[in-house]
């Protein structure tokens, strides 16, 4: 039986058939790429009742990328490029974050997850990246996706997976 990973996702006006309604969404390539590693794809939508629940159906967890998270998380002001806050899915994240990792339960957090993971371990952002790196190398253009070339502490067990070096 393939392992039940969860991909946590954002609401959104969405457009389909002769509908235009909020949606749960979250990128296709998320799906694909839980697909691709052998496991289940289950989109979680945001909402932070059930918790226990939820994490029940799962074996794993996928934190996605997104907006940014509210400062308030980590006592600071709203910056001006702060933007698309979405308190709701704040607060299911790192509400389902604290359960899973309580359970031991591997996660995997992307983008804003990591933002999420940071922030539910006491840890601060930086809200405007260029003002603190002098470029905008994090972001390509808005509205596509990017990639980086990471490295994996070695001896751990996401390196023992898919190496030392990974894009």
């Amino acid at each position: 039986m393939k392992p039940v990973i969860g991909i946590t996702s954002y609401e959104q006006e969405a457009s389909w058939g002769h509908w235009t309604l909020p949606a749960a969404l979250i990128p296709v390539s998320y799906v694909r790429s839980v697909e691709l590693a052998g496991g289940r794809p289950l989109v979680v939508p945001p909402v932070a009742d059930a918790v226990d629940e939820t994490l029940e159906a799962l074996d794993g967890l996928v934190l996605s990328g997104g907006a940014d998270v509210d400062p308030a998380h980590f006592a600071e002001g709203l910056h001006p490029m702060t933007t698309g806050l979405h308190p709701e899915r704040d607060e299911a994240e790192l509400m389902l974050l604290e359960a899973a990792l309580a359970r031991e339960m591997p996660v995997l957090a992307i983008c804003r997850g990591m933002q999420i993971l940071n922030v539910s371990r006491g840890g601060s952002l930086h809200q405007h990246l260029p003002e603190r790196v002098a470029h905008n190398g994090h972001r390509e253009a808005r509205g596509t996706f990017s990639e980086h070339g990471v490295r994996m502490a070695t001896g751990s067990r996401t390196a023992a997976i898919i190496g030392h070096e990974a894009r």
